[in-house]
């Protein structure tokens, strides 16, 4: 047993744990990286994200006996232009709507406190709340001025604001140096040939291998979920506009980019457009709801299996232990993280258990 080679693989991870360990107590050496770790996770992040979405462009360019840095530049320019495009024929439309709400932000809160009046009055909201202990006219004040209070605060925070801003400045700075030299070390291979530096020989056909699984499986769940939520967004602001919704866009584009939370994202997304409908009549609220509904059911239905598909290879209760898990440990960015790192470390294990099981039984 002492020789074995599946004890002698438990006894590194220990090893490997209890080195991390050690050296996390020494705060000296492992509190600037966690800074670095802070200030450069998002602008990675997001860099990666944009990577799955434009490499095949630039490898279909790339195919065609275009340099591939003349490729990248083309993809950057019609991304510029894209934006450009949506400024202009969006940015009127995204510009009234949040003028609008903020003008009107007063009489929707004055709204609210009479819908909550209403309910207060309602025989059968009273049979099932305790009104002694509810009292909506402290609730609504309280609210207001928790939101009060807030803002206040938020605009004193001078520092706060500028960290704030100089964040998303240097984060909008770095990602398209980043994405650049992504998208030109892909057609390299520079990680895979450092790995294979660095790496038995023995072992480099399973890095490889997993390497390109895990390129493979990130790609088409980056790739899906961007088309999915795209579509999400079109037909709920398609939807709204039917309907004769107010702020149809800035609610079709939460809904949106909430959609990229499993299984919460939706319920998330519908929310505000919920409020909004409930404040106007109770009509506007049962269409919206119909609205979300039909939107859901169309995306579960015919979007995500025809985009997704089952490439991920995970089962609905995987998914929905490995959200939940990572919720606990994450909150909402563990959410969102939690399938592709599942998947990376499915990944990975089946590719150890493999070697191992190779390693110890070779009849086999």
């Amino acid at each position: 047993m002492w020789d074995s080679k599946l004890f002698k693989a438990g006894i590194a991870i220990l090893l490997l744990f209890l080195i991390i360990y050690i050296g996390s107590q020494i705060t000296f050496i492992f509190m600037p990286l966690v800074i670095a770790f802070e200030a450069l996770f998002f602008s990675f992040l997001i860099s990666g994200a944009l990577f799955y979405i434009t490499y095949p462009f630039v490898d279909w360019l790339h195919n065609r006996r275009i340099p591939r840095p003349v490729s990248i530049a083309t993809v950057y320019v019609f991304i510029l232009g894209l934006f450009v495009l949506l400024g202009l024929t969006l940015g009127p439309i995204l510009q009234a709507e949040f003028t609008k709400l903020v003008d009107s932000l007063p009489e929707k809160i004055s709204e609210a406190r009479g819908l909550l009046r209403t309910l207060e009055e309602s025989a059968i909201f009273a049979q099932l709340v305790d009104l002694d202990a509810l009292n909506f006219d402290n609730l609504t004040d309280q609210i207001a001025n928790t939101l009060s209070s807030a803002l206040s605060q938020i605009a004193s925070s001078v520092a706060i604001i500028i960290d704030f801003a100089s964040g998303i400045f240097i984060t909008i700075i770095i990602v398209p140096f980043l994405l650049y030299y992504m998208l030109k070390e892909k057609g390299k291979g520079q990680i895979a040939g450092t790995l294979s530096k660095v790496t038995p020989k023995k072992y480099t056909g399973d890095i490889h291998s997993a390497l390109t699984e895990m390129n493979r499986q990130l790609s088409s769940y980056v790739q899906g979920l961007g088309i999915v939520c795209l579509c999400v967004g079109v037909l709920a602001y398609i939807g709204f506009l039917i309907i004769g919704l107010e702020y149809a866009l800035i609610l079709s584009i939460f809904i949106m980019v909430t959609n990229v939370i499993p299984f919460l994202g939706p319920f998330i997304g519908a929310i505000p457009a919920v409020i909004i409908g409930a404040l106007d009549s109770p009509l506007m609220m049962f269409l919206i709801i119909i609205i979300i509904v039909i939107v859901q059911q169309m995306e579960s239905l015919f979007i995500s299996p025809q985009v997704m598909g089952r490439k991920l290879a995970l089962s609905p209760l995987t998914i929905i232990l490995v959200v939940l898990v990572a919720g606990r440990l994450g909150g909402l960015l563990g959410i969102i993280l939690a399938i592709p790192i599942f998947t990376v470390l499915k990944i990975i294990t089946s590719h150890i258990y493999e070697h191992l099981k190779i390693s110890i039984d070779p009849a086999d």
